[in-house]
């Protein structure tokens, strides 16, 4: 991407007399987040959608560098704040990046998505501070359409706002009836949060309610919008993820783990963080529902005997 540059001519002049209110104005009707920082990668400007997208207001981010505030990771969990961070590589060497990546919502929870970094430059054409620029690629549809509101509040844990028990066995038989007719496969995931009766055992009830959303924010933020989450009990949850096999399937449940794994809270004195273990079966035709489940409950619970924070898609041995 070239560098933006002032056009000359008679339009040099208007864009030169903008205001700083005015450029702050501009700045805050784009949608995409944005955010600018100096030489010492400490941001200076912060716009709403920045704000929609992250969560965290212009007072709390000003001053700060970005790996204060978003510790972005790639997709192999790996942290990009350090000698990898893309706005101080831009401000070193000058050059324009684009990236995928994951944020850290105020939240607790990673967010997918693609930014675009800039250096910015003063009259003499020095490097004076980077722009990023990013927007949220998470899937929108978190639930099918043409539900009625009744019906949809019916259909939703409240907790989490993903689907609840009742809705996710509609799904499930959904799927399986779409599999026989139509021969779609899908697979099915099975995810326990590890040693959750701890957390709510030291840090309180509220602080487990946090974690719960969290979890379920990062599950949801990152499946294709065709897929399906929701809360099947206190700590549990079911993916279903339409057109995989076996081999999709574990890469799909391994990035999901790596993302809860990275995600946390901030609590005054330390970071609040858990993994989960999975079981991950693909559907055959001839089984029910609960048969399904059931498969994937025990490989969920081979997870955990086998160290938890992994998934399992056979047993050791298989």
């Amino acid at each position: 991407m070239k560098e933006p540059t002032l056009p000359g001519g008679k339009n040099a002049g208007l864009l030169q007399a903008l205001d700083e209110a005015t450029a702050k104005l501009l700045l805050d009707s784009l949608h995409d987040g944005i955010y600018l920082a100096d030489k010492e990668g400490k941001i200076l400007f912060w716009n709403k959608e920045a704000e929609a997208i992250t969560g965290h207001p212009e007072r709390e981010v000003m001053g700060q560098t970005c790996s204060d505030i978003l510790a972005h990771i790639d997709d192999q969990g790996k942290i990009l704040c350090t000698e990898d961070c893309p706005v101080q590589q831009t401000l070193k060497d000058g050059m324009s990046r684009d990236l995928e990546a994951y944020l850290l919502h105020r939240d607790g929870y990673r967010l997918p998505i693609s930014l675009r970094v800039i250096p910015l430059r003063d009259q003499e054409g020095r490097i004076a501070g980077a722009a990023q620029i990013f927007l949220d690629v998470s899937p929108k549809l978190a639930m099918p359409p043409g539900i009625e509101d009744l019906n949809r509040r019916e259909l939703l844990d409240p907790l989490t706002e993903t689907g609840n028990q009742q809705f996710l066995k509609i799904a499930l038989d959904s799927r399986l009836e779409e599999m026989r007719k139509f021969h779609l496969s899908f697979g099915f995931l099975y995810v326990d949060i590890d040693h959750f009766s701890q957390v709510t055992e030291s840090y309180g009830k509220e602080m487990g309610q946090k974690i719960i959303r969290m979890v379920a924010k990062t599950l949801q933020s990152n499946l294709r919008f065709t897929d399906i989450v929701g809360r099947w009990g206190a700590d549990k949850f079911l993916v279903i993820l339409l057109n995989v096999d076996e081999a999709k399937l574990s890469v799909v449940g391994n990035k999901l783990r790596l993302l809860v794994q990275s995600s946390y809270l901030p609590l005054e004195t330390e970071t609040l963080s858990v993994t989960v273990s999975m079981g991950g079966v693909v559907a055959k035709k001839r089984e029910s529902s609960s048969e399904l489940m059931g498969r994937a409950e025990k490989l969920m619970l081979h997870s955990k005997w086998l160290g938890r924070n992994r998934i399992s898609l056979r047993f050791e041995g298989q």
